[in-house]
């Protein structure tokens, strides 16, 4: 493996790392405002931080996926084999 696919590799896996870190911390909050039964303005707080930490995480996931993914260059476009 070549000195720049590692790296590559490693910041792949740097993103997903946090990516699933931030989810756990996501779900963690949520479950300990729901637990304690936080309520009004904290409690709610809570949640939101819980549930928007965690999006933020399966955001950076798909971030991280999509970009191991080979490009594919205009294979939507028409042919042009047959322009002049």
């Amino acid at each position: 493996m070549s000195d720049q696919q590692a790296r590559t590799a490693t910041v792949y896996r740097r993103i997903i790392t946090a990516a699933v870190a931030s989810m756990l911390a996501g779900v963690v909050l949520v479950v300990l405002a729901i637990g304690f039964e936080w309520s009004g303005f904290v409690g709610g707080l809570g949640i939101g931080v819980g549930v928007g930490i965690g999006v933020v995480g399966a955001y950076l996931w798909g971030y991280a996926n999509g970009l191991r993914k080979p490009v594919t260059r205009g294979t939507w476009l028409p042919s042009r084999d047959a322009q002049p």
